[in-house]
């Protein structure tokens, strides 16, 4: 059922973003994940990088929050896949937010400049946003890395970020990004 896959990556995604793992997401969760993934490529909180990658976090955030519905400044993961199904909160303004998230981790990732990240800067990327398993990664960036040639440019890293929150297929881009399979 097409709906099912939609349905199975918001959920992968809210697990992803409840850093803490407490049930539910919250501005904080965001600003750790910004944080994490500058601490991989030995950024300190404070250094323009990361605090650039974090408020790029925050600003997914700032999208995201419209989904609590009770207004007690988090959200759990009934009222974040309630969010995105019927279109409280506007899945493109996500993309869009998520995506220059992805960039800034795609630019301190890079850290020669040449436009392409490997499979090591990748998965580092991953821990630093609360995905320690490198299994997840590999699959993920097999999935992406279409011309085989073991590294990511932008296009391909982009195209699988805008199918995280949009695939309705099993096939589609995006669909493998968080799920380990």
């Amino acid at each position: 059922m097409a709906d099912r896959v939609l349905l199975d990556n918001i959920d992968r995604v809210f697990a992803i973003l409840d850093v803490d793992g407490d049930g539910e997401v919250g501005k904080g969760d965001f600003t750790s994940m910004g944080a994490g993934v500058a601490r991989e490529f030995g950024f300190d909180e404070d250094a323009p990088q990361a605090r650039s990658l974090i408020a790029k976090y925050e600003g997914i955030w700032d999208c995201v929050s419209g989904a609590d519905l009770d207004v007690d400044g988090v959200v759990g993961a009934a009222e974040f896949r309630e969010a995105h199904t019927s279109g409280r909160v506007d899945t493109e303004v996500v993309v869009e937010r998520w995506l220059t998230a992805t960039h800034g981790n795609f630019e301190v990732a890079d850290q020669d400049g040449d436009g392409y990240i490997d499979l090591d800067a990748f998965a580092a990327i991953y821990r630093g946003a609360g995905i320690p398993d490198r299994k997840v990664a590999e699959t993920a960036f097999g999935a992406m890395d279409v011309d085989d040639d073991g590294r990511l440019d932008w296009n391909e890293l982009s195209a699988h970020a805008r199918g995280l929150f949009t695939a309705t297929d099993e096939s589609a881009k995006g669909v493998r990004m968080v799920s380990g399979h």
